[in-house]
């Protein structure tokens, strides 16, 4: 019954702000754009992705810069002093000599005396490094072997971006089921507030004519009375499914995310055409966001465990240092110089050991969780899949009681008109049609929701909208 645009008008509900037509797959769309759960688990994702950006980096040079300035309390000297007066006299010793034995004149004896006095006359005190000196210089440091935890890093880092995609994945998940619930509650609380809306109408038609006859004496006054009593129950019934539509449509404006009113412009449609139970045990297993998030926290696990083993296995990395720029450095210091380096844990008070020992554990700990994970997704899968065939057999139960249903207020509306059939079983029957066709609509929604739910359990919630286009639309 297509009277969700009228319907504003119909019962009088005047939205706060002006409304936004969405069908669901735009509805969904914008959901996925601003409710903040889907923001929050993006957000992870892109932290894993920068996590994983900066693993691949291990492996690399790491060079930096380093510079200082440095004040001492004096210079670094080396004072030769004390030996120029020994080394003066054995030369001294060694010219006389040379005279006494003819070796020399005495001339160039003179001479040689007389050259050694700048040298004897100096100050015999150097300078090793001045008091004061500065240098800017750069390191580099290359792993060469680290016992495979860069690897290690590398695999967990991906492993953590997986996981977090399919936590992702399982929040889009539970908000698509989500979004199903309060879209087509929507749909269908209008739907039946319409429903409500009709009975009204028909009762106080049926009023109208029951006073006419009473003042021609053709009924008794208790007619007018029933059909007064059947308006008020109707009319409780529409007021009840107007606060129904309100609080449905807050419900909805919720969970998009947006300001603005939506205004649902799909119908409610029923899903008769589904796969065997197997094939969602199978897509369960292998795609279901909440058990592939456990698999991979398992294989974090694993890594974890040879992290820990590498802890305890030696490290060699390759070293070089150079000076750029330097300030009164001495000259006895080199400008620059490489190296390879090696650090080989012994003994640690056992704590790599105990750790090895505990992530072994986290492991086994871990795929117990996973297998009762598998066994209760399975169970949830069959539950839902058996739930869906029951609403379908619902709503071919309740698809026969509107054609009763409206044989038999056709039936009485035609006895009334020849006074055959009283106005209280008239609107008896009235009565009854609506309440079937509401019973309907509630089937319909019940068969779409508990689809969603098969879906989100058998990771095929992107699929929702295949059904959708597959199903088949109700119109009462």
């Amino acid at each position: 019954m297509m009277l969700v645009v009228i319907l504003f008008f119909i019962i009088g509900i005047t939205p706060a702000v002006a409304q936004q037509n969405m069908s669901f797959s735009e509805a969904m769309n914008v959901m996925f754009e601003n409710n903040s759960m889907v923001k929050s688990e993006q957000y992870n994702v892109d932290m894993a992705y920068n996590e994983l950006r900066a693993t691949r980096g291990l492996a690399l040079p790491k060079i930096d810069l380093i510079g200082g300035y440095t004040f001492m309390q004096s210079d670094i000297d080396m004072d030769l002093g004390g030996s120029k007066g020994v080394i003066t006299e054995s030369l001294k010793d060694a010219i006389n000599q040379g005279v006494t034995n003819g070796i020399i004149s005495s001339d160039l004896a003179s001479l040689l005396t007389q050259g050694l006095s700048p040298i004897t006359s100096m100050d015999w005190r150097y300078t090793l490094q001045k008091r004061s000196f500065g240098v800017v210089g750069a390191t580099l440091t290359l792993p060469i072997y680290m016992g495979g935890r860069i690897n290690i890093a590398n695999r967990a880092a991906r492993i953590a971006l997986s996981a977090a995609s399919y936590s992702l994945d399982a929040t889009k998940s539970m908000l698509l089921t989500e979004l199903v619930e309060r879209y087509y509650g929507v749909v269908v609380a209008r739907s039946a507030c319409a429903v409500r809306q009709d009975v009204v109408d028909a009762i106080k038609r049926h009023l109208v004519d029951a006073k006419a006859m009473e003042e021609e004496g053709i009924v008794a006054h208790s007619v007018v009375v029933y059909a007064q009593y059947k308006l008020a129950e109707a009319e409780r019934d529409l007021h009840d499914a107007i606060n129904k539509v309100k609080v449905a449509e807050a419900a909805l404006n919720t969970t998009v995310g947006i300001e603005q009113s939506i205004n649902p412009i799909d119908i409610i449609f029923i899903c008769n055409n589904i796969h065997n139970i197997d094939y969602y045990t199978d897509m369960a297993i292998a795609l279901n966001p909440i058990l592939c998030e456990l698999r991979h926290s398992k294989q974090l696990s694993e890594e974890g465990v040879k992290l820990a083993r590498a802890a305890m296995l030696p490290e060699i990395v390759a070293m070089g240092a150079g000076a750029i720029y330097s300030h009164q450095l001495s000259n006895m210091i080199p400008r620059w110089s490489i190296g390879v380096g090696v650090r080989i844990p012994l003994f640690d008070g056992l704590g790599k050991e105990y750790r090895y020992i505990a992530s072994k554990s986290g492991v086994k700990s871990v795929k117990e969780e996973v297998e009762n994970a598998q066994s209760n997704i399975i169970l949830l899968v069959e539950k839902e899949y058996y739930n869906l065939e029951n609403t379908m057999s619902n709503i071919s139960a309740t698809r026969r009681a509107i054609d009763f249903a409206e044989s038999y207020y056709n039936s009485a509306l035609e006895g009334f008109r020849e006074g055959v059939v009283s106005s209280a079983d008239l609107m008896d029957a009235c009565t009854e049609l609506a309440a079937t066709k509401v019973e309907y609509l509630n089937a319909a929604y019940e068969n779409t929701l508990t689809l969603a739910r098969l879906l989100e359990a058998s990771g095929l919630s992107d699929t929702f909208i295949q059904y959708v286009e597959q199903g088949t639309n109700i119109d009462i």
